[in-house]
């Protein structure tokens, strides 16, 4: 039937999109003093991040606009790199008040699958203009040759 192929394919759109779609849960440092009901900014944000293999390493860069390095604590817990944070609100007007505001400030954790073959005691991450950068080596070689007797 077709609704049921459109309600897969909403499912599957849900799916892979939810990993990228992140939770921000806002604090004291992060509210808009003057946001209304109708102009509260959003509690949910865009960490878009990609994962890709260089061979030797694996490297995730995590688009986190708007925060300075300290904001970060990132680790790797079994198989799955953990990066939390924290985006704060920071007044930038000297007067008016919001008519939109759709961006997410608070507390936040994303959680990124890795392959099995990396070594997290040995990642190494940078951020430069709003893009973290992690890279993760290989703990050892993914495929070597195997000599016949």
């Amino acid at each position: 039937r077709f609704w049921d192929s459109v309600t897969e394919g909403w499912r599957h759109l849900v799916s892979r999109a939810s990993g990228a779609l992140t939770r921000f849960h806002p604090g004291k440092s992060t509210q808009r003093e003057e946001a209304s009901a109708m102009v509260r900014g959003s509690e949910w944000g865009l960490l878009a991040a990609d994962l890709y293999d260089e061979g030797d390493k694996m490297v995730v860069r995590l688009e986190a606009p708007g925060m300075e390095l300290d904001d970060f604590d990132v680790c790797v817990q079994d198989d799955v790199l953990i990066v939390r944070g924290e985006k704060r609100y920071q007044n930038e007007r000297s007067e008016g008040g919001y008519r939109i505001a759709e961006c997410a400030y608070g507390t936040f954790e994303r959680a990124i699958p890795l392959p099995e073959n990396v070594d997290g005691s040995r990642a190494k991450a940078k951020y430069r203009r709003g893009v973290l950068r992690i890279e993760l080596p290989r703990s050892g070689a993914r495929r070597h040759a195997v000599e016949i007797e």
